[in-house]
């Protein structure tokens, strides 16, 4: 793969926000402190800066022109670079991903002690390795499914990666809503719905009670949380895969819905009446990851703990 022009969309550390910008009084008073709640930002810190400039320093010794910014600096759809590197853990990839639709990412672990760095094939002991096998084409970016998501027929920019949840404004709140999957039509009360991809099977989906996917499936799934029925009432539509080619339509009962996307930064009002689709999108996500990459979290790898390793 030719590398002419690299993006390193990089994260602000815990320590960097809010002990050397905002100097924050209790964030300080706990690290001298030694307090257990901040023990580790420091070191996380240390470790991040140190894998930042290993990469940009490698960057530089094989003559390939970079530009390094903070994932908040990233400006819209990104198209004229060969390759997006984001250095952080998997908030820092998810937020790079949002502004990706041809160019491929390849994810770095900068903190190993803090970050478990899912989508991060890379971290400071193998960035080299990494770095030169795609150049060397000894490695190839997989397509990642990816969710489209439209209000009353707008589509919203951000693909979603990881999940959807459709949920009230207020976690203590009901959630109200007509969830619609193929020839089903079910009006519903719950804490809301995840919807996941394959390669965010292992996060929410995982721990709300469903399945875990291969990271290359064509499916994607959804799951009622916490449905409410009322004696003799029953959900035929509380768990299920969706094929890539249909969708999952919900449509509010609530004055203050919300959809998140990907966490809880990115967030759009679902009110009354209107109606939320979810689909497939026709724009994978092209990473440098392995394809086996979920199989530590189903079968009898199922307990192991991830750690950085180098191989690629």
């Amino acid at each position: 793969m030719k590398l002419e022009k690299v993006l390193v969309v990089h994260k602000k550390s815990t320590y960097q926000i809010q002990a050397q910008e905002h100097k924050e009084a209790r964030f300080l008073k706990l690290i001298e402190a030694g307090s257990d709640v901040v023990r580790r930002v420091r070191l996380a810190h240390e470790e991040h800066m140190e894998t930042l400039e290993l990469v940009e320093g490698e960057l530089k010794r094989l003559g390939i022109e970079y530009q390094s910014l903070w994932r908040s600096q990233v400006p819209g759809i990104v198209e004229d670079v060969d390759l997006m590197i984001s250095v952080g853990g998997d908030g820092t990839f998810l937020d790079a991903s949002h502004a990706l639709r041809n160019v491929p990412i390849l994810g770095v672990n900068s903190s190993c002690s803090s970050s478990f760095g899912h989508f991060c094939q890379a971290n400071k002991d193998n960035f080299q390795d990494c770095l030169e096998a795609i150049i060397d084409e000894r490695v190839k970016p997989i397509d990642i499914l990816r969710l489209e998501l439209s209000i009353d027929g707008i589509v919203i920019q951000e693909l979603a990666l990881n999940e959807v949840l459709v949920a009230h404004s207020s976690p203590a709140a009901t959630s109200r809503y007509f969830l619609n999957v193929g020839a089903l039509t079910e009006e519903h009360r719950s804490s809301g719905i995840w919807v996941s991809t394959p390669a965010g099977s292992t996060g929410s989906m995982r721990s709300a009670g469903g399945s875990v996917s291969p990271i290359a499936s064509r499916n994607f799934e959804y799951l009622v949380r916490e449905p409410y029925t009322r004696p003799g009432e029953f959900f035929h539509l509380k768990n299920g895969l969706v094929s890539d080619g249909a969708e999952i339509r919900v449509t509010s009962q609530m004055r203050t819905g919300e959809v998140y996307i990907d966490g809880p930064h990115i967030i759009y009002p679902l009110s009354l009446g209107e109606e939320l689709v979810i689909k497939a999108s026709k724009f994978n996500l092209k990473a440098f990851i392995r394809e086996d990459v979920n199989d530590i979290f189903d079968g009898p790898l199922a307990q192991t703990t991830k750690t950085c390793s180098g191989e690629m």
